[in-house]
């Protein structure tokens, strides 16, 4: 297992194994990234499906807990479910995961995880866009538009990021077709045929929303 400090977020991710033990730590138990008094964001990778008791144990300030994997299992400890509510933290993962279950179980705060609905075009011929899905603290959302191709950093053939705001109720008063209407390029078509956004859309209808919290 490899815990290395956080991609694109203040923190760690675990990745490359099944388990996830107090040892994984090891390198970091002297840095300051472990106790970060500004809180850490911890991201288990979808190939993790178990947490070591008292792992978390270790990370006195975590504040949020990414779950990619849709069957991780975490059993806390009585320190752990205490440090938990202590510092009310957030499980980010997808609906009808043990994740969801695994806040719910624990009067924890839940909100979805942030999501690609689109993917158009080839890094090398045009280069690709990427759309995601992704979530404010307070459940808002909007959808990042990434363009991805060779030579962005060069200057000389564009790319970059655009962020487009959705109302905070849009998976009730809009329609999958309208989101994709405010979306760039081949990505409207790409959206409705992947039908990802669609799904998500109706289940937070029934659900009433992406964040749920369960401390209430």
């Amino acid at each position: 297992m490899i815990v290395s400090s956080g991609y694109g977020k203040n923190g760690f991710d675990a990745r490359g194994g099944r388990l996830l033990q107090k040892k994984d730590m090891d390198f970091w138990m002297n840095q300051p990234e472990r106790t970060d008094p500004g809180g850490v964001s911890f991201e288990l990778g979808d190939d993790v499906e178990e947490v070591e008791q008292g792992f978390f144990e270790l990370v006195p300030t975590i504040w949020e807990l990414w779950m990619l994997n849709p069957e991780c299992r975490l059993c806390l400890s009585d320190a752990e479910k205490a440090l938990f509510q202590k510092n009310k933290v957030i499980i980010r993962g997808a609906f009808d995961t043990t994740a969801e279950a695994f806040a719910k179980e624990n009067r924890l705060r839940f909100l979805h995880t942030d999501t690609v609905i689109a993917r158009e075009g080839n890094y090398f011929e045009g280069g690709i866009d990427i759309l995601t899905l992704r979530f404010y603290q307070d459940g808002s959302a909007y959808i990042n538009q990434d363009e991805k191709c060779p030579g962005i950093s060069a200057g000389n053939t564009g790319g970059g990021e655009v962020n487009v705001s959705l109302p905070g109720d849009f998976y009730q008063t809009m329609t999958a077709k309208e989101v994709a209407a405010q979306c760039w390029g081949n990505c409207y078509s790409d959206i409705l045929e992947r039908g990802v956004l669609d799904t998500l859309m109706k289940k937070a209808a029934k659900k009433h929303g992406f964040f749920h919290d369960y401390a209430r």
